[in-house]
């Protein structure tokens, strides 16, 4: 009787390793490399970062993990993204398969389903470009064993301030930048049918916050910003600003600055309430759209404009 149930037990373990494409036959999973249209400008900066990968396949109507948090690096050697311990496609099973960038952001993702959530992601000055990408591949009626494209898609929004000196004065300093009452903390979930949502939590940053999550600085070139419209300079040092999709339109999202000009006897203070910019000012910030604000020095006050930059949304490629 144990001869029996021994026998029986290798035959159901030979039975389940032949559903695997064997390693010598291109059986590995891969996943592809190509150029980035993201907020990381090159192919190049995002071969930098490294990805957090999770996936999980469905076999005869049972679901398991395969990919659990890994740690998804590109490998110069092979000119491809790589991960530690290889995983083989098995035949006739479904896979689902998520990502996200940069690789400290820590995410659940649900087997039977494919929804991946960030939970109480935290926005802040300098914050990384939040990438999310899935794909899918079925191999109940394929054999298709080739590599996975992962299209990345951007999770925020992307904020710019520009300064231009159009008054008659050098612009000599900036200082006590900080942006407030927009919301910087909320859950984020993706799932692999295309479905994405933000849910925050409804805190917002004030005027007195110790820590000022959006503050900033300005570096003005050396002897100030001289007189000249074609002279435009980022406002805060870090560039571009990672936001959460949020509405803006007749809200206290503001920004805050002082500036001196040469000769002026003190600082002008300004509060500049972004919803409030009349025109084509947008009154919200949407998840992949970049808003460009452009505010113009003059003589006795500080004007702002604003635009909606083009920042691909739809597809980024890995």
């Amino acid at each position: 009787m144990r001869k029996l149930l021994t026998i029986v037990l290798m035959m159901f373990v030979l039975s389940g390793c032949n559903d695997s494409k064997p390693a010598g036959d291109d059986g590995k999973i891969g996943f592809a490399s190509q150029m980035t249209r993201a907020l990381i400008n090159n192919a190049e900066d995002l071969q930098q970062q490294e990805l957090r990968l999770c996936g999980a396949y469905t076999l005869y109507g049972r679901t398991a993990r395969v990919f659990d948090s890994e740690r998804l690096y590109y490998n110069a050697e092979i000119q491809a993204w790589d991960y530690d311990i290889p995983q083989y496609w098995i035949m006739n099973a479904s896979y689902r398969f998520a990502a996200v960038c940069p690789y400290s952001i820590t995410y659940s993702f649900a087997d039977d389903t494919g929804i991946s959530t960030i939970a109480s992601y935290t926005s802040h000055t300098g914050a990384p470009d939040l990438l999310f990408a899935v794909a899918e591949r079925d191999l109940t009626s394929s054999e298709d064993y080739s590599t996975v494209p992962l299209y990345f898609r951007h999770a925020c929004a992307g904020v710019q301030f520009n300064l231009i000196n159009a008054s008659s004065q050098v612009l000599k300093d900036v200082r006590n930048i900080r942006l407030v009452g927009l919301q910087n903390r909320g859950d984020f979930s993706f799932d692999t049918n295309g479905s994405v949502a933000w849910e925050l939590d409804g805190s917002t940053i004030g005027d007195s916050d110790t820590e000022q999550p959006f503050g900033g600085i300005c570096t003005l070139p050396s002897g100030g910003l001289p007189v000249n419209l074609n002279v435009k300079h980022p406002l805060y040092d870090e560039g571009v600003l990672m936001v959460l999709p949020q509405t803006i339109y007749k809200t206290p999202v503001t920004l805050h600055l002082e500036y001196i000009k040469e000769g002026d006897a003190e600082y002008a203070v300004r509060n500049i309430e972004l919803g409030w910019l009349g025109g084509s000012t947008p009154t919200e910030w949407k998840r992949g759209e970049k808003y460009e604000y452009n505010l113009t020095i003059t003589d006795n006050t500080i004007t702002a404009e604003v635009i909606v930059v083009d920042w691909v949304e739809n597809f980024v490629d890995l």
